[in-house]
């Protein structure tokens, strides 16, 4: 069964909680609104990406995408056409990786990666689940709408590369029409680095022809 993911915040992001938490707790920082950490510091984004913390796939449509995993999932076949490719782009993993809603990063909670299972409410009164494979909330009519999956991926450095898709027949909600397709290298160290909110680069498929 496809992973479909919500993107209630417009964009997708990618990251190893264990990798997270050491970069937080090397530069001394506590505040759990990461996402304003990130926007706010450019020179502390920038390390990020240098040091392969996180992946932001910023600037998306805010609806849901089907994503998969080289080796884990099937690739997208020809219903679905390929929209963009971008590669190169750091990511270290350890315990496994991460593919979330970007909004998590906005009040982000490490207890419920660590693969606890529980409940919270937001500020506007919606139950979220969380386990330690996914995290989801329901909506009024009952949908299930998931934010994060995570997938057993070995410890190491990696490239990542970014494949966009966009359904060639487009299909009624809750049929998700687009999707991500993401392929991991590993390398023994990092060489330079690529920042995925430069304009160069554009992974709204959503809104492409």
């Amino acid at each position: 069964m496809d992973k479909i993911l919500n993107t209630a915040s417009y964009g997708i992001c990618l990251f190893s909680l264990e990798v997270l938490q050491g970069f937080l707790k090397e530069k001394k920082i506590r505040s759990k609104k990461l996402l304003e950490k990130f926007q706010k510091n450019k020179e502390l984004y920038l390390s990020t990406q240098k040091e392969g913390i996180w992946v932001p796939i910023p600037q998306i449509n805010s609806v849901d995408y089907v994503v998969k995993l080289e080796g884990h999932d099937e690739s997208f076949d020809d219903e679905w056409e390929q929209k963009v490719e971008y590669d190169g782009f750091n990511i270290e993993i350890k315990e496994g990786i991460w593919i979330s809603d970007i909004g998590s990063f906005l009040e982000f909670n490490a207890s419920e990666y660590s693969g606890n299972e529980g409940t919270y409410k937001t500020p506007y009164g919606v139950t979220h689940w969380f386990s330690e494979n996914e995290r989801f909330y329901r909506t009024l009519d009952g949908y299930m709408e998931y934010t994060d999956f995570k997938y057993n991926v070995p410890s190491g450095k990696y490239l990542l590369s970014i494949k966009g898709f966009v359904r060639k027949q487009l299909l009624e909600y809750p049929n998700p029409n687009c999707g991500f397709f993401f392929s991991l290298v590993k390398v023994d160290e990092f060489d330079g680095f690529k920042n995925p909110r430069e304009e160069i680069y554009n992974f709204n498929i959503g809104s492409m022809p």
